[in-house]
């Protein structure tokens, strides 16, 4: 098997704060912010701002969020999850989420919000996802 690094491809770690990293991926229009930590009061407006400014580039038609590595949400994470996806709407391009975890997962269930999130496999690709 080859491994082929596309040319529209890029990929970088961005530095948030103790409780919380991030990894940007863009492939083509597709983009992701794999997450790893704690999304909590003190992360959240960091991460709100990665995620609005990955929204507001014109070469990301979609955002997917990777939950694999996040071992706790609170509520002010579940706001920043909200407002992505408000975000998201208004611009007319795609927002989902992947890997939800026990704890995230609950949160999201028992706030009766998982269902406005669009959820992916993580072998998806999200262009199919719509």
């Amino acid at each position: 098997m080859r491994l082929v690094i596309l040319p529209w491809q890029t990929s970088k770690p961005v530095t948030l704060d103790s409780a919380i990293r991030a990894h940007c991926d863009d492939l083509g229009g597709d983009c992701a912010v794999s997450l790893s930590g704690r999304l909590t009061i003190d992360s959240a407006p960091d991460v709100l701002t990665l995620f609005l400014r990955r929204l507001e580039s014109p070469s990301c038609h979609s955002l997917t969020i990777h939950f694999d590595e996040v071992a706790y949400v609170d509520t002010s994470g579940l706001a920043v999850l909200v407002e992505a996806l408000k975000a998201a709407r208004g611009r007319r391009k795609g927002f989902y989420i992947t890997g939800l975890r026990e704890r995230p997962r609950y949160l999201l269930e028992a706030t009766r919000m998982l269902h406005l999130f669009q959820e992916v496999h993580p072998d998806m690709p999200t262009g199919d996802a719509a």
